[in-house]
């Protein structure tokens, strides 16, 4: 059956993803786009990656992840050892959370139309982001190659994030973690990393020519979280009274309205639209 991958380089989740089918060698196309309407098939949360296995479809990363691991166990990205695969997923879940957090809620003003940075919150990026690179150089000062021994969905979830850091200005210190710059170098020399980061650059230079929604943005669970967590509840506030804010779930916005979803969910929106129009 065929693969094809719904990617965005602007997603680190999609970015995990490519890195772990391109290092499993796999044989894929690429559905690259930045609007929910250009893709082939439908998801509850209007996002990407969307794994697309013959007529059967994956979404979460790390749901994408472990039924590739399955589908082709060769060149495995989660060990079969107990323990060890929950070291691995501790990692990637890390990435997934905190370090998304931190990282693409600074990265939000690369791209999207928004009123300047709450003060403090590139701060608090640094000191937050500093706590995980400790972590991470904790692992990896016994000289191990890879975060969990091997190289797999650890190392995946962690290299986007770190990459997009770094060119945000919330770089790891070179003399406070070397160990951090001997992984990132060496995982940024590999095949499938190099694929990653040409399909960055060429995103970024064809970045007027992209169909990206620049006025709204979804800030995603722990994103918010994060910001919230740092106080700026007010800013965060007045963003949703402007329209500025993008759910994936919710009564607006969200893609059970979009023409891709099937119809008994575009006709629950209808009903739930009726039932606000006559309690008006």
């Amino acid at each position: 059956m065929h693969l094809s991958l719904c990617y965005s380089p602007l997603s680190p989740f999609c970015r995990k993803v490519r890195l772990a089918m391109d290092h499993k060698q796999l044989a894929f196309s690429l559905v690259e786009t930045d609007s929910l309407q250009d893709l082939p098939v439908w998801n509850p949360r209007a996002e990407v990656p969307i794994l697309l296995h013959g007529d059967f479809a994956v979404f979460n990363s790390p749901d994408i992840l472990a039924y590739l691991d399955r589908a082709y166990p060769d060149a495995p990205i989660y060990p079969s050892e107990a323990r060890r695969h929950a070291e691995v997923r501790a990692w990637e879940r890390l990435a997934d959370t905190q370090l998304d957090a931190i990282v693409t809620v600074i990265g939000t003003w690369s791209f999207a139309d928004l009123p300047p940075m709450p003060p403090g919150l590139f701060d608090a990026a640094q000191r937050d982001i500093g706590v995980i690179y400790d972590q991470l150089q904790a692992q990896l000062a016994d000289g191990r190659a890879w975060v969990a021994g091997e190289i797999g969905a650890a190392d995946y979830a962690l290299y986007p994030h770190v990459a997009a850091g770094s060119a945000l200005g919330l770089k790891f210190d070179p003399e406070r973690h070397p160990d951090v710059q001997r992984w990132f170098k060496a995982l940024r020399a590999r095949p499938e990393a190099r694929i990653d980061t040409a399909a960055v650059r060429d995103w970024w230079a064809q970045r007027e020519h992209k169909d990206v929604d620049t006025t709204r943005v979804n800030w995603g669970t722990h994103r918010l979280e994060w910001l919230l967590a740092n106080g700026h509840a007010d800013w965060f506030a007045a963003q949703v009274r402007q329209g500025k804010v993008l759910w994936s779930t919710g009564p607006k916005n969200n893609a059970y309205n979009s023409p891709l979803a099937p119809a008994w969910a575009r006709a629950m929106v209808a009903r739930q639209a009726v039932g606000d129009a006559n309690s008006a």
